[in-house]
């Protein structure tokens, strides 16, 4: 599908959204994402990363350690592009009725 992520990208969202990182409180340590990260794509952290968040699917929190996040503006998106590559996503109630 053509939403311009890589393989890597998406694992970092898959990351976030099954550990449930939706709140700077609950933030994902960015050491422990880099190691998880490095041991399955060559594709630099770093860059990975910076392609996240100027898309606006994630955010920073910078505390004693940074911390990577997916705001609430952006879960809907973070949602629909996981499912589209075949993530398993369960994206709650739907309060529409």
């Amino acid at each position: 599908m053509g939403c311009g992520l890589s393989d890597g990208e998406l694992f970092i969202l898959h990351i976030l959204y099954s550990k449930r990182n939706f709140k700077p409180e609950a933030g994902y340590n960015s050491e422990k994402l880099t190691k998880i990260y490095s041991k399955k794509y060559s594709q630099k952290f770093d860059k990975a990363i910076q392609e996240l968040k100027q898309r606006g699917y994630i955010a920073q929190v910078r505390k004693t350690d940074i911390k990577f996040y997916i705001p609430h503006s952006s879960f809907k998106e973070v949602i629909v592009v996981l499912k589209i590559h075949g993530f398993t996503v369960i994206d709650g109630r739907d309060r529409s009725e």
